[in-house]
């Protein structure tokens, strides 16, 4: 291998190195500065040795600067018993989400924990799992003991994250109603982030194919979800999601706001 190639090399896995550590740091900087998240993340690293992994909206989110908070999504190895064992013994209240996963109530933060053997038709470890969720943004996971990061689709080595990544392994398998769901994570998220825009063949893909058996939907199935109405979800998804992939409008209309 030439010299050239060497320092190639090395400057890359300079990147790879940097960039996840970074935005480790910047994530659990975030939620240590929120009272509740703090609790939560003090408590579960002395029970589990941090031996848990942070994914979804907070990780999403510090990656591309929204200092919004959310709710905090845990995953916790196969057999790993302790998170749930430290919240079942402070007593913190729970109940089962529609997927049918732990979601704890501290104070008023809202903490969903699973297994990977519990995520879906079930998986065998975390990154497997992660191969699985509706957008490659959101399959980014933190684990505190080591302070690395999961990155199954190689997220961090983009130059710039312009592409949620929609994950059709998944969205292909979903049934109607939990396909509408996913549209409507979509919107969000794109909402969220103005700065991201899809590709013309998953747009082409949405329109010719997801968008026409959504409207076959009872919205009140997914009211809670989306208040405003089947129509007005058309109308926000052209907007915010399939006009960005033709290079028109960057945002939707400040109604959507109405729907956070």
């Amino acid at each position: 291998m030439s010299a050239r190639s060497l320092s190639t090399v090395g400057v890359a896995s300079l990147k790879q190195t940097v960039v996840p550590k970074r935005l480790v740091c910047r994530v659990l900087h975030r939620l240590r500065r929120c009272f509740d998240a703090r609790g939560v993340l003090d408590m579960l690293e002395h029970a589990t040795g941090g031996e848990f992994y942070i994914f979804g909206g907070t990780v999403r989110r510090v990656l591309f600067g929204d200092t919004r908070s959310g709710d905090l999504d845990l995953m916790v190895p196969n057999g790993g018993s302790r998170a749930f064992e430290a919240l079942n013994a402070l007593q913190v209240p729970v109940e089962l989400n529609r997927s049918g996963h732990h979601r704890y109530h501290w104070n008023a933060l809202q903490i969903d924990v699973f297994q990977p053997r519990e995520f879906y038709r079930g998986f065998q470890d975390v990154d497997a799992a992660l191969r699985f969720f509706d957008l490659r943004i959101n399959a980014l996971a933190v684990h505190p003991r080591t302070g690395l990061i999961l990155d199954p689709f190689d997220v961090l080595l983009q130059s710039t994250v312009s592409d949620p990544g929609i994950n059709w392994c998944r969205w292909d398998e979903m049934h109607l109603l939990d396909l509408t769901v996913l549209a409507i994570r979509l919107l969000k998220i794109m909402y969220e982030t103005p700065t991201l825009t899809i590709s013309r063949a998953d747009s082409l893909r949405l329109e010719e194919d997801v968008l026409p058996r959504i409207r076959r939907v009872e919205w009140d199935q997914v009211r809670q979800r989306f208040p405003l109405g089947k129509e007005v979800f058309f109308e926000m998804f052209e907007i915010n999601v399939l006009r960005r992939a033709r290079n028109l409008l960057p945002r939707a209309p400040s109604k959507v706001a109405q729907t956070r």
